[in-house]
């Protein structure tokens, strides 16, 4: 089903539309699609993070940035590199050329405002199986050290809602509107988010720590 911008504009009337347009469509041919974040934007150049298993091993990726006006149809198809891929706990960095055009961004949480105690509240942010409700309220129950699929142990946020379809790589973002996650899983009735210090970790070992904020 799909809906026009009036409609979802409607709907979304209190909703955060810098977040929104920050998180475009990902996808590869052949597969299922998933959600990105744009983090930061440095040299021309737009970084984007989402989950390493909606891009694969495949380098021609798709992403699509949307407008207030025509969201959540595509205004604009970047061309896509992929700058690094961490498996483990199944994350990407992609970026693009920004050509001249603005785009919408969601940094990174400073290390140390990241979540201590659970219960916390939190938001998700991906192009799931409703259109209309891209943006939704989460629990963040804990943190979890596993080992996924055969990989390698990393740490991962638990919440009390998995991502549906569409939602993997998208953010999951503080109380004040920062990326500390992405959606990578779904176990059981819970659902799984990269953790901000397995991000932070990678960023900074591929020399992008500058996207990682000190204050």
């Amino acid at each position: 089903m799909l809906f026009s911008a009036a409609v979802i504009a409607a709907t979304l009337a209190d909703a955060n539309w810098q977040a929104m347009l920050a998180c475009p469509k990902v996808s590869v041919p052949g597969t299922a699609s998933g959600t990105g974040v744009i983090i930061g934007t440095r040299d021309g150049f737009a970084y984007l993070l989402t989950a390493a298993h909606v891009i694969g091993e495949i380098d021609a990726v798709n992403i699509e940035i949307s407008s207030r006006e025509k969201y959540p149809r595509p205004i604009w198809y970047p061309k896509v590199e992929v700058v690094a891929r961490w498996p483990d706990p199944d994350i990407a960095l992609l970026r693009f050329p920004l050509e001249g055009k603005p785009v919408e961004m969601i940094p990174l949480a400073p290390v140390w405002q990241r979540p201590k105690s659970f219960p916390v509240h939190g938001r998700s942010i991906g192009l799931g199986i409703d259109p209309a409700s891209p943006d939704r309220g989460e629990s963040i129950t804990g943190k979890d050290y596993i080992a996924r699929d055969g990989k390698q142990p990393a740490f991962f946020w638990r919440t009390k809602k998995p991502p549906e379809p569409g939602r993997s790589g998208g953010p999951l973002v503080d109380e004040r509107g920062r990326v500390i996650g992405i959606a990578v899983a779904a176990g059981g009735r819970d659902g799984y988010y990269a953790h901000y210090d397995e991000i932070a970790a990678a960023l900074k070992r591929s020399g992008n720590g500058w996207l990682v904020p000190l204050k």
